[in-house]
């Protein structure tokens, strides 16, 4: 009995540890990412607007990175827009995103969002090893709703952090629906990514962009001996390395 105790008591500490030591790098984070707005014409007189995916800023000039597959809506009625660091920071009126060049094979997309910025981030040389600490982030299950006077309400877009760590490096190809094939090339994490994370940074307690988040993993079912059946995915991260040798491109 005293030993499962211990253990578990261990097991809070370390998660505890873990929470603190990225309490610094998170706010360095929140102040380069945001959520990356699709707004497409329905009709004359009528908008949908969707959060798609997060980006970042890698550069004061408003350099930003996502992934190619939040960009994949080719309809000229479509254009994609930058409303500031929610929730912190609204921009108004927001900010049409402008593309600078995108990588669909390997799913990386270069844009720029025309505004000044000391907050951007730094993203790391090295492939990350098996067993490492890390932090998932992005902006998934945003809330949009209408108020009367016609404008969005953009309370229910939060942004979501995760610590984890790398479980193994990985790479998988998968088709876009569209023709093209593209592969993420990088490794898997422990928790699984949710829709509106995708192109969000996975980072170190320090704060540097290990990979960005590109997909998650097919399910694959696992049973117990009773019988039971869980279904396990996992977020596939593409790693920073290949983002920059894009950019040297």
């Amino acid at each position: 009995y005293y030993r499962k105790y211990i253990e578990t008591l261990q097991s809070r500490v370390i998660h505890t540890i873990v929470i603190i030591m990225f309490v610094y790098s998170i706010k360095t984070i929140q102040k380069s990412m945001f959520p990356i707005f699709r707004m497409e014409q329905v009709n004359p007189t009528q908008q949908q607007v969707s959060v798609v995916g997060t980006g970042f800023f890698i550069s004061a000039n408003g350099n930003f990175v996502s992934v190619a597959h939040v960009f994949d809506n080719k309809n000229s009625t479509t254009k994609y827009h930058y409303f500031g660091r929610l929730p912190d920071n609204l921009e108004n009126p927001p900010i049409e995103i402008e593309e600078i060049a995108r990588d669909d094979s390997n799913d990386i997309f270069i844009g720029r969002v025309k505004k000044k910025t000391p907050n951007f981030l730094i993203l790391s040389k090295k492939i990350p090893d098996i067993g490492r600490t890390v932090c998932i982030s992005g902006y998934p299950l945003a809330q949009l709703t209408s108020n009367p006077q016609g404008g969005l309400e953009l309370g229910g877009v939060r942004r979501y952090f995760q610590p984890s760590f790398i479980l193994d490096h990985a790479k998988a190809q998968s088709d876009n629906g569209l023709g093209v094939m593209r592969t993420h090339d990088g490794f898997l994490v422990r928790d699984f990514g949710l829709f509106g994370m995708s192109g969000g940074p996975v980072f170190d307690t320090g704060g540097t962009v290990l990979g960005i988040q590109g997909s998650v993993t097919q399910p694959r079912i696992s049973t117990g001996g009773g019988g039971r059946s869980i279904s396990v995915e996992n977020a596939l991260t593409i790693k920073s390395s290949l983002i920059l040798d894009f950019i040297k491109n």
